[in-house]
């Protein structure tokens, strides 16, 4: 933990006119909190047992939100802890060194060796304890927080979420370093109304400024502070200088458009790499043998598709590589080593051509840019998200569906099959697994669908959905995707999704036990790889054939389909890598 001012008795007035806030709450809240213990913890668990000197000066840094002995607010806890025990706890005996060193803003730990003890224990044990901690954590650090965005009429959690998370890291008192001071130094930055396309204004000194163009500006001031602290317990050894992962993140969000967290949100984590859910990554263990994201993997599989490319096998000749390269474009200006092939690119996008000519340094450019730079990065998972992911998740919406496990294989489904409207499609499977429902079918999973007037089990309709799918695969409506290149012998898939049905696997947690195409048991980490590789010898991930998708005034949302790949390597091509 850095060091931080935390005492806010009255909030800073700040040079603006104040305006009804869109308070965080729910799911908003938790993923603030949650993307904050990221920075804080390294993950997004809430470590209420947390407890360690880490020689900061502070004394002991522990629980959520890294209270310390050395500043008060570990003191703070343990009064609220008191109140709710009687102050008749484990605490107790150590009461008055934990109020001297809390007074003195002392870094010493004599008199406190059961501390990290007690602290520890009562965080895995004792609800009453960590209720404490997050009591005392939205009081001084949370809530402030969000009282200086309503100040600012901030609309957006991605703002606000910015905002607790400064509270957090620079204190939310009135220091040089503190979030009220930041905010009247970004403020100071505008003397002219700013426009931008977010629909949301705020006035500042007067002028009306886009709430992301004033979000963007408070991050550089925010920024230049950790690089430049002014507080000189903030500088020196202990610097903040190499703190800027957690901006990082925040601008990843701004720039991918994530200004509601709904649900769920995409950032970065502290080494800067997406934090990625499950069902990606198990969907990716079924396209590409493992669970790594190929931002960098290109190159022309002969399938009439022209090159395959990225984290879903993005094709010249389909549109969804048009599709990513433009949004590159948008984060760009226009102006990479993509824009000399544009009048190529998009010309075979609209001819749905499978010619590479004029197209020689396009894996190279690929390759290059899906190692090394993350607008490309960012552009690929927007893409891959606005055609697979999220209409698959929209067709989950309308289902009412709760549980990770059906809600992956919906995505799943729609990499494969499409999310377009044609009859191997993923609307078309729901529809012909909803038809197989005449009269109510119960199960004891808990969650209830409403089919066609009739209440029917998730699980249920998951295993029935699977068994449609399975059909499908086996006997596909659509003339394309029959024929040599069949998916007959793809549901591997599915027996890896009746597998974790199987093991009551409905929820994915941090991690799930699933199975690699071959059968074989993996561990699927949220956010991390397996232990699973499947390579060729030069050390590329070993791609699957698809099938040429059929011509459609919309190609982009119809993924193409791969044949199942061994996992001795065995595939029937061979290739060459740049």
């Amino acid at each position: 933990m850095l060091q931080r001012s935390i005492f806010l008795l009255a909030i800073v007035t700040v040079s603006i006119v104040a305006s009804t806030g869109a308070t965080l709450c729910g799911c908003s809240k938790d993923i603030a909190l949650r993307l904050t213990n990221i920075y804080e913890n390294g993950n997004t668990d809430f470590h209420y047992d947390y407890c360690e000197n880490i020689g900061d000066g502070r004394g002991y840094t522990a629980g959520i939100a890294g209270f310390c002995t050395g500043t008060g607010d570990a003191w703070e806890v343990i009064q609220a802890y008191h109140k709710l025990t009687g102050g008749k706890d484990d605490f107790s005996s150590m009461d008055s060194v934990l109020k001297k060193d809390a007074d003195n803003s002392d870094s010493s730990t004599s008199g406190l060796e059961s501390y990290c003890k007690v602290w520890a224990n009562l965080g895995k044990t004792s609800k009453q304890f960590q209720q404490v901690q997050d009591t005392i954590r939205d009081n001084l650090y949370y809530s402030p927080s969000q009282k200086l965005a309503d100040q600012l009429g901030l609309k957006f959690d991605v703002s606000r979420g910015e905002m607790y998370d400064t509270g957090l890291q620079h204190g939310t008192d009135t220091d040089p370093d503190g979030l009220p001071s930041l905010i009247n130094d970004t403020n100071a930055k505008f003397t002219s109304d700013q426009t931008g396309s977010s629909g949301s204004t705020l006035t500042i000194n007067g002028h009306k400024v886009d709430e992301i163009v004033w979000l963007k500006k408070f991050i550089e001031v925010r920024v230049d502070d950790l690089k430049h602290p002014k507080e000189k317990d903030n500088q020196g050894g202990n610097t903040w200088a190499g703190d800027t992962y957690r901006t990082d993140s925040y601008m990843y969000m701004i720039n991918a458009g994530t200004y509601m967290f709904g649900k769920s949100v995409k950032a970065l984590d502290n080494d800067g790499k997406p934090i990625i859910d499950i069902a990606l990554r198990l969907t990716n263990i079924y396209e590409n043998g493992d669970t790594d994201f190929h931002y960098d993997y290109c190159e022309d599989i002969k399938d009439g598709r022209g090159f395959t490319a990225g984290i879903a096998g993005f094709c010249t000749g389909t549109g969804d590589a048009w599709e990513v390269i433009q949004a590159y474009h948008k984060l760009t200006g226009g102006e990479d080593d993509f824009s000399p092939m544009d009048s190529v690119l998009k010309k075979y996008a609209e001819e749905e051509s499978e010619s590479t000519s004029g197209l020689e340094d396009y894996c190279k450019v690929w390759e290059k840019l899906g190692k090394s730079d993350k607008k490309f990065q960012q552009a690929q998972e927007s893409i891959r998200d606005k055609f697979y992911y999220t209409p698959s998740q929209e067709e989950a919406d309308k289902l009412g569906l709760k549980f990770d496990i059906t809600r992956g294989e919906m995505y799943d489904t729609g990499i494969q099959h499409g999310t377009s409207s044609d009859a191997d499609g993923l609307p078309a499977l729901i529809k012909y697994t909803n038809e197989k429902f005449t009269s109510d079918t119960t199960g004891d999973s808990g969650s209830t669908l409403n089919i066609n007037g009739k209440k029917v089990d998730e699980i249920e309709w998951l295993k029935k959905f699977i068994e449609v799918r399975d059909d499908d695969l086996k006997n596909p409506k659509e003339s394309y995707n029959q024929g040599g290149d069949a998916w007959a012998d793809d549901t591997y898939r599915t027996i890896s999704y009746t597998h974790m049905i199987d093991a009551g696997t409905y929820m994915f947690g941090k991690s799930v036990q699933a199975l690699d195409n071959d059968g074989n048991s993996i561990t699927v980490k949220c956010g991390k790889e397996s232990s699973l590789r499947r390579r060729d010898a030069n050390g590329r991930p070993i791609r699957r054939y698809r099938k040429l998708i059929k011509p459609s005034e919309n190609p982009v949302v119809r993924k193409g389909r791969r044949f199942r790949i061994t996992m001795n390597g065995t595939f029937n091509t061979t290739r060459t890598f740049s």
